[in-house]
């Protein structure tokens, strides 16, 4: 039997540049962690109901525990979520904080033309445009982890 190569997953950050599609276009890595939630998700749901229909009004030990764990996990994947999306907005709320600033300082120097304000303003917006698919995808991470996690789990049980 041949053995089992290691296989690296590939990340935005490690994929060489003229490979990455994310660049092209920043929402792919959010819309793909959509569709693999949309897919794993639903199998994660029949699965559970099955096991809540199957063990009727006394479930057994172990089909409690696994729904005590569907409740923990949901709490645990919504509270990181937050956080981390929180977290990430506040960075950018300072940075978009220091391009709006920008024109103040360079009119206490003395100097503060037009074009620094139009250019303050819209470096503002772009930073605002730049951040907002990773903000959603640092909010998807945890949900996307958990279910398909969950997916791989449930699906080698009754498999």
């Amino acid at each position: 039997m041949p053995a089992r190569r290691a296989t690296k997953r590939w990340t935005p950050r490690t994929l060489p540049a003229a490979a990455a599609p994310a660049s092209a276009w920043p929402w792919l890595q959010v819309s793909r962690l959509w569709l693999e939630i949309g897919w794993a998700a639903p199998q994660v749901i029949a699965h559970r109901t099955l096991r809540m229909l199957n063990g009727g009004p006394f479930p057994a030990g172990a089909d409690r525990d696994e729904f005590r764990r569907m409740f923990d996990e949901k709490a645990e994947a919504w509270l990181e979520s937050t956080w981390r999306m929180s977290t990430e907005m506040g960075r950018q709320w300072f940075a978009i904080a220091g391009w709006a600033m920008q024109p103040w300082w360079l009119a206490s120097l003395g100097s503060a033309p037009a074009a620094h304000w139009r250019s303050a303003w819209s470096g503002a917006a772009r930073q605002w445009t730049r951040s907002a698919p990773h903000i959603a995808h640092l909010a998807l991470g945890p949900v996307h982890r958990r279910v398909t996690a969950n997916a791989r789990r449930l699906g080698r049980r009754s498999g």
